[in-house]
């Protein structure tokens, strides 16, 4: 009987299918993501997302328009980003418009607590009155 199931000594590198790229403006910052987002990226994703927060930039937008696989693990790594984000005080938004990345998020109904808008502008829109909100909110 097998009391433990022992971890592979040796990692493998899987190609990644998903690319990244930043663009800081003096508005946001956008962190523009293209092709799939699994299992072997989600370390990436989450240490470049890390790092922007860090930077405490005005705003940030992480812009999925260009995503074609949307794993489980990319759902929770949304949701982490949204949690830091609020926590480090740093407005967020995700901009996403094809299937592969809103069915899960609606089945999930997790539109509810993801700022989800169809373009990069509308988010940077929304961003922009977004502590008009929270201040006729709070009076």
């Amino acid at each position: 009987m097998l009391d433990q199931i022992a971890a592979p000594q040796f990692r493998v590198d899987v190609p990644s299918a998903m690319t990244m790229s930043v663009t800081a403006t003096a508005e946001a910052t956008t962190v523009a993501i293209r092709g799939e987002i699994d299992l072997p990226v989600l370390h990436r994703l989450r240490t470049r997302l890390g790092e922007e927060l860090d930077l405490a930039p005005r705003a940030l937008v992480l812009n999925l328009s260009q995503v074609s696989f949307c794993g489980a693990g990319a759902i929770t790594e949304l949701l982490v980003a949204a949690s830091e984000a609020h926590v480090s005080g740093v407005p967020f938004a995700i901009a996403a418009r094809q299937r592969a990345v809103l069915r899960p998020i609606r089945v999930l109904e997790l539109d509810r607590v993801l700022p989800i808008h169809r373009t990069v502008e509308a988010a940077l829109a929304w961003l922009a009155v977004l502590p008009r909100l929270r201040n006729s909110a709070r009076g």
